[in-house]
Protein backbone atom coordinates (compact mmCIF):
# COMPACT_ATOMS: atom_id res chain seq x y z
CA UNK A 1 0.00 0.00 0.00
CA UNK A 2 1.28 3.45 -0.92
CA UNK A 3 0.61 5.71 2.02
CA UNK A 4 0.57 9.46 1.48
CA UNK A 5 2.18 11.46 4.28
CA UNK A 6 -0.56 14.00 4.96
CA UNK A 7 1.51 15.94 7.46
CA UNK A 8 4.21 16.52 4.88
CA UNK A 9 1.58 17.40 2.26
CA UNK A 10 0.16 20.16 4.49
CA UNK A 11 3.64 21.22 5.70
CA UNK A 12 2.77 20.66 9.36
CA UNK A 13 4.23 18.75 12.27
CA UNK A 14 2.66 15.50 13.45
CA UNK A 15 1.83 17.28 16.71
CA UNK A 16 -0.19 20.03 14.96
CA UNK A 17 -3.48 21.01 16.57
CA UNK A 18 -6.77 21.40 14.68
CA UNK A 19 -6.32 25.15 14.20
CA UNK A 20 -2.92 24.61 12.60
CA UNK A 21 -4.36 21.90 10.36
CA UNK A 22 -7.21 24.19 9.26
CA UNK A 23 -4.87 27.09 8.57
CA UNK A 24 -2.50 24.92 6.55
CA UNK A 25 -5.39 23.43 4.60
CA UNK A 26 -6.88 26.85 3.80
CA UNK A 27 -3.50 28.09 2.61
CA UNK A 28 -2.82 25.07 0.41
CA UNK A 29 -6.35 24.70 -0.95
CA UNK A 30 -6.27 28.34 -2.10
CA UNK A 31 -3.19 27.58 -4.19
CA UNK A 32 -4.73 24.60 -5.99
CA UNK A 33 -8.42 25.51 -6.25
CA UNK A 34 -9.53 25.97 -9.90
CA UNK A 35 -10.34 29.63 -9.18
CA UNK A 36 -6.58 30.20 -8.79
CA UNK A 37 -4.86 27.34 -10.57
CA UNK A 38 -5.67 25.89 -13.97
CA UNK A 39 -2.56 23.70 -14.27
CA UNK A 40 -2.87 20.00 -15.06
CA UNK A 41 -1.57 18.84 -11.70
CA UNK A 42 -3.77 21.16 -9.64
CA UNK A 43 -6.70 18.73 -9.45
CA UNK A 44 -4.53 15.84 -8.26
CA UNK A 45 -2.93 17.99 -5.56
CA UNK A 46 -6.34 19.42 -4.61
CA UNK A 47 -7.74 15.90 -4.13
CA UNK A 48 -4.78 14.95 -1.93
CA UNK A 49 -5.22 18.09 0.18
CA UNK A 50 -8.89 17.33 0.77
CA UNK A 51 -7.96 13.77 1.72
CA UNK A 52 -5.31 15.03 4.14
CA UNK A 53 -7.69 17.49 5.77
CA UNK A 54 -10.51 14.97 5.95
CA UNK A 55 -8.31 12.49 7.81
CA UNK A 56 -6.28 14.81 10.01
CA UNK A 57 -9.23 16.95 11.12
CA UNK A 58 -11.16 13.91 12.39
CA UNK A 59 -9.68 12.68 15.71
CA UNK A 60 -10.66 9.02 15.18
CA UNK A 61 -9.38 8.92 11.62
CA UNK A 62 -6.23 10.76 12.64
CA UNK A 63 -5.44 8.28 15.42
CA UNK A 64 -5.94 5.35 13.05
CA UNK A 65 -3.95 7.10 10.31
CA UNK A 66 -1.07 7.80 12.73
CA UNK A 67 -1.01 4.10 13.66
CA UNK A 68 -0.94 3.13 9.97
CA UNK A 69 1.78 5.72 9.26
CA UNK A 70 3.89 4.53 12.19
CA UNK A 71 3.43 0.88 11.19
CA UNK A 72 4.55 1.65 7.65
CA UNK A 73 7.69 3.36 9.00
CA UNK A 74 8.60 0.45 11.27
CA UNK A 75 7.57 -2.33 8.88
CA UNK A 76 5.17 -3.87 11.39
CA UNK A 77 4.08 -7.39 10.40
CA UNK A 78 1.76 -7.64 7.40
CA UNK A 79 -1.12 -8.93 9.57
CA UNK A 80 -2.12 -5.31 10.24
CA UNK A 81 -1.83 -4.17 6.64
CA UNK A 82 -4.95 -5.62 4.95
CA UNK A 83 -7.39 -4.10 7.45
CA UNK A 84 -5.50 -0.81 7.54
CA UNK A 85 -5.34 -0.68 3.76
CA UNK A 86 -9.09 -1.33 3.50
CA UNK A 87 -9.80 1.47 5.96
CA UNK A 88 -7.44 3.87 4.19
CA UNK A 89 -9.00 3.08 0.80
CA UNK A 90 -12.45 3.81 2.22
CA UNK A 91 -11.23 7.18 3.48
CA UNK A 92 -9.83 7.94 0.03
CA UNK A 93 -13.23 7.23 -1.56
CA UNK A 94 -15.00 9.48 0.94
CA UNK A 95 -12.56 12.33 0.43
CA UNK A 96 -12.77 11.99 -3.36
CA UNK A 97 -16.52 12.71 -3.16
CA UNK A 98 -15.91 15.73 -0.92
CA UNK A 99 -13.15 16.95 -3.21
CA UNK A 100 -15.51 16.90 -6.19
CA UNK A 101 -17.96 19.14 -4.30
CA UNK A 102 -15.21 21.51 -3.16
CA UNK A 103 -13.76 21.67 -6.69
CA UNK A 104 -17.14 22.75 -8.06
CA UNK A 105 -17.69 25.40 -5.37
CA UNK A 106 -15.99 28.76 -5.58
CA UNK A 107 -13.04 29.25 -3.29
CA UNK A 108 -14.65 32.33 -1.79
CA UNK A 109 -17.76 30.37 -0.84
CA UNK A 110 -15.70 27.56 0.69
CA UNK A 111 -13.63 29.89 2.81
CA UNK A 112 -16.53 32.12 3.86
CA UNK A 113 -18.66 29.18 4.90
CA UNK A 114 -15.80 27.65 6.84
CA UNK A 115 -14.79 30.87 8.58
CA UNK A 116 -18.17 32.41 9.35
CA UNK A 117 -20.10 29.26 10.18
CA UNK A 118 -17.12 27.76 12.00
CA UNK A 119 -17.93 24.44 10.39
CA UNK A 120 -15.43 21.94 9.13
CA UNK A 121 -15.29 21.78 5.35
CA UNK A 122 -16.45 18.19 5.48
CA UNK A 123 -19.83 19.44 6.75
CA UNK A 124 -20.13 22.54 4.62
CA UNK A 125 -21.48 21.16 1.42
CA UNK A 126 -23.79 18.58 2.84
CA UNK A 127 -27.36 19.09 1.71
CA UNK A 128 -28.61 19.11 5.31
CA UNK A 129 -26.46 22.06 6.33
CA UNK A 130 -27.23 24.14 3.25
CA UNK A 131 -30.92 23.24 3.42
CA UNK A 132 -30.99 24.23 7.08
CA UNK A 133 -29.43 27.60 6.31
CA UNK A 134 -31.94 28.17 3.52
CA UNK A 135 -34.82 27.20 5.80
CA UNK A 136 -33.60 29.56 8.50
CA UNK A 137 -33.25 32.44 6.06
CA UNK A 138 -36.71 31.71 4.71
CA UNK A 139 -38.19 31.74 8.22
CA UNK A 140 -36.49 35.07 8.98
CA UNK A 141 -37.70 36.41 5.65
CA UNK A 142 -41.26 35.40 6.48
CA UNK A 143 -41.08 37.39 9.70
CA UNK A 144 -40.05 40.52 7.90
CA UNK A 145 -41.75 39.70 4.57
CA UNK A 146 -38.45 40.28 2.71
CA UNK A 147 -37.84 36.96 0.93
Amino acid sequence: MELQNHYRLLNIETSADIDTIKKAFRTEIALYHPDNNKSEGARVRFDLLVEAFDILSNPKKRDAYDAILNASKTNTPAIIKPKAEEQYQEWKKESKKKSKNYWETSLTELLLLDIFLDAGLSDLLSGDLLDGIGDSLGDIGDLFDIF
